[in-house]
């Protein structure tokens, strides 16, 4: 079995180290000594099997035997807008869109929002992204953002963007949006989730000024987290595993 580690140490002629929490999870929690062999990923795509050359208290030099680019993305590019949940919620919601291929999450300021995603908590989620990424292979690290609102979420995205806004009520079934997804292909999908009491009225009527389509996820009122990887999994899955040519979405 290998073990995975997130650094963000530069190569230099053959050589790497491995510091801080990822060193010190590496040498007390899992003992690793002289001659032992660990992958190393940078976040960017790259990964690196490497061997450890010496141990010292904080850090671990090793001697790289093979690098790759081995992003292990989808082809699809997602980002979910997210009014987050509390506490362990967010845990959840972070590992899960890591291990679905989520591009980035961007924390949503809504009316009737309760949490708030302050820069502690953004840096808390992003030290989630890195073990989420361990754990499930992926070298390029999802992307956490900081809070905004629906209308400060809109002037970041580009004309070309597909804006979509999860509706319990109304809208297109999300498989039929995906199925046109996977024919269309559009540069970025992105989808805005409320908190669990759901957009108000006013950002309802705001979503609909700036170009949000309205998509349902089926008959039950989901959880904030339920309906993110749901969404995760539906498009970026069915965008990935889908047949472009035949327009049809494998579910």
């Amino acid at each position: 079995m290998s073990y995975r580690f997130f650094t963000q140490s530069t190569p230099n002629n053959g050589k790497i180290m491995l510091d801080g929490e990822q060193a010190r999870h590496a040498i007390q929690v899992m003992r690793f000594g002289e001659g032992d062999q660990i992958v190393l990923f940078d976040g960017s795509g790259t990964e690196y099997v490497a061997l450890i050359d010496q141990v010292e208290k904080r850090r671990l030099w090793l001697s790289i035997k093979s690098q790759r680019v081995a992003p292990r993305g989808i082809k699809a590019n997602i980002t979910l807008a997210v009014a987050l949940p509390k506490g362990d919620r967010q845990k959840v919601l972070v590992e899960k869109l890591v291990e679905l291929g989520v591009e980035r999450l961007i924390p949503l300021k809504s009316n009737r929002s309760v949490a708030v995603a302050n820069q502690k908590v953004v840096q808390r989620l992003q030290k989630q992204v890195v073990e989420a990424s361990k754990q499930c292979g992926r070298n390029r690290l999802m992307k956490i953002e900081g809070e905004t609102t629906l209308g400060g979420l809109s002037e970041m995205l580009e004309a070309s963007v597909l804006k979509l806004i999860a509706d319990p009520y109304q809208g297109q079934a999300i498989l039929d949006v995906a199925a046109k997804c996977l024919a269309e292909m559009p540069a970025e999908i992105v989808v805005a989730i409320g908190p669990e009491g759901g957009f108000d009225d006013e950002e309802n009527l705001l979503s609909q000024e700036l170009g949000f389509q309205p998509v349902r996820l089926g008959p039950s009122i989901l959880r904030v987290e339920t309906a993110a990887v749901a969404i995760a999994a539906i498009l970026g899955i069915g965008l990935e595993t889908g047949q472009a040519e035949s327009g049809e979405l494998e579910v």
